[in-house]
């Protein structure tokens, strides 16, 4: 992630330094090689660091199991999202763990859905959560979102 992050400023910077030394010609070019780079790096990059990291989580860490659920519509998402709560019974402290977004309301099909939440150990904001019983609705391979 860390790489993929410095791979995009270090190519909106030579974007930056053609523009600046060679003309608006050359950061047009720039910026196609720089979408094409973003666009190789999300499609074949990216998920191959998100599997190592359910992996890493599966294996690592600790299952929860949410104490509430509650559903709502996310428009910054747009979709329905399920939000996990759960309190650490060690500090006391609340978390909120949320699912991918659905299309349609998910809330007829929680019942007979089996949900927890993987979580890193020490930092829960590493977590994924796995939705058995809800992927007839799409939104997720498995049933499993890596946050």
């Amino acid at each position: 992630m860390i790489i993929a992050i410095a791979a995009i400023v270090a190519a909106i910077a030579v974007m930056v330094v053609a523009m600046l030394t060679f003309g608006f010609a050359a950061a047009a070019i720039c910026g196609v090689f720089t979408a094409i780079t973003v666009a190789i790096m999300k499609i074949f990059i990216m998920p191959k660091f998100e599997k190592r990291d359910k992996l890493r989580l599966e294996t690592d860490n600790v299952r929860l199991t949410p104490e509430r659920l509650e559903v709502r519509f996310d428009n910054l998402k747009n979709g329905y999202v399920i939000d996990c709560l759960y309190t650490s019974p060690d500090t006391g402290k609340k978390f909120v763990f949320t699912t991918q977004p659905y299309q349609q309301d998910p809330t007829p099909y929680l019942a007979e859905a089996k949900i927890a939440v993987v979580t890193n150990r020490v930092d829960y904001s590493n977590y994924y959560v796995d939705i058995r019983g809800l992927e007839r609705l799409g939104g997720g391979t498995n049933g499993l979102y890596l946050n």
